[in-house]
Parts: C-alpha cells; structure tokens; sequence
C-alpha cells in the first residue's frame, strides 16, 4: 500500500492588498513571499495510514477509508524560534516522514516554502496543479492561464467548490473563529483529494475545454 498523505495550510496573518487599505485592527506580513512573518494557523490533512504505539513500539497500520486530521496552532506561533516540542505540528512532521506521497495543491509555490519558513522541511511529491498545468500544455511552474484553481476546478469536476476564501482566512483566525477556519481548511482537503483521486484514473476534466486531462 503506498501511504498517501494530503495538505493544505491556512496562515495567521493576512496578506496586504494593494487595492485596499491595512485594517489596523488586524495583523499582516508584508506580501506573498513573506513566509517567515505569515505564520501557520492549521495544517488539514487527509492520510490513509496512521502511526500507533503500544508497548513502546510504533506500527504503521493502514487506514482503508482514510481519516482527515487538522493540527492547529492555537498558541499562534508565528515564527519557528517560538516553537517548543511538542509543538501542535509534531505529528504531522512524523507522519511525513511516513508517506510515501506528499500530495498537495500549489503547494511547490506556497504550502512547502510556508512550512520551511516554520523549520519544518517538507517536499511536495505531487503537486495537483502543476501535474494539471502539464497536462493541459502549460510550463508546470509558471502561470499562463487563469482557471486552474482549486474553485473552479471543483465545480467542474464535483459540482461542488470551496465553503470560503483563503485569503479572508487569516481574518476569521485573528478574530478568534478559528473553527471556521478549521473546517474551512478540512474541506480545501476535501477537495483536493476528490480532484486527486480524479486525476490519476484519468476522470479529471478541464475547466475550459471539459475534456478529460
């Protein structure tokens, strides 16, 4: 069986935008590249194998429905020199160094380099959309056509799209709503792996020209 783990993260602090003024009410880093001051509000994931321990020893059992686990930051930790073992990622760290996949969305671009940012080094196996960008004829790391988002892509393929905007995340989160944030990064999982599965048994269909990538 090879051990799949999915990912998505949600950030503390909201990105500038530069059609609208700072809230000074809320916190902000300085831009999209400001992975050391974005800090990690929840890592969701979906996984198809756990780690138990009995008797001091550890076994990798298989998970043939899957279980979907958010790890939260509730300490808002903002930068890696704040966190101390255990932190609230630990687990998810052991479990990467599991899978054999790491599969994500945009995650060679964002998720990844956020995670580094916090002293946590992980490397995306798969990532969705640069495996679709090559699919429909695009370079796997640059952006040339818009549409290709995890929105979009859901309702075309599971009629269904996200419960919320990722980029009004860190707002809810300073707010205190941090549930809201939770199960709005649970279904991002959610997503990802229905358009996963989707994808690699060839039933995945362009948002533009609805033919199967």
């Amino acid at each position: 069986m090879e051990k799949l783990l999915i990912y998505d993260c949600e950030i503390i602090r909201l990105i500038p935008n530069i059609k609208e003024p700072m809230n000074p009410n809320y916190s902000y880093c300085s831009h999209w590249s400001d992975f050391n001051n974005m800090g990690i509000a929840v890592i969701g994931t979906w996984r198809n194998f756990d780690l138990i321990t009995v008797l001091d020893k550890n076994y990798i059992i298989p998970l043939p429905w899957g279980k979907y686990e958010p790890f939260v930051n509730y300490n808002n930790c903002i930068k890696k020199e704040d966190f101390r073992h255990p932190s609230p990622f630990r687990k998810f760290y052991q479990l990467y160094c599991l899978c054999d996949r790491l599969i994500g969305f945009n995650s060679l671009n964002f998720d990844d380099k956020l995670m580094k940012a916090n002293g946590l080094i992980v490397d995306t196996d798969f990532d969705l959309l640069a495996e679709i960008r090559e699919a429909s004829g695009q370079p796997r790391h640059e952006v040339t056509k818009g549409g290709y988002n995890l929105q979009n892509l859901a309702i075309t393929n599971l009629g269904k799209g996200k419960t919320g905007n990722g980029e009004l995340a860190p707002k809810l989160w300073q707010e205190g709503k941090h549930q809201k944030v939770i199960n709005y990064c649970l279904n991002d999982v959610k997503l990802l792996r229905s358009l996963y599965f989707r994808f690699i048994n060839g039933l995945l269909r362009d948002p533009y020209s609805q033919k199967l990538l």
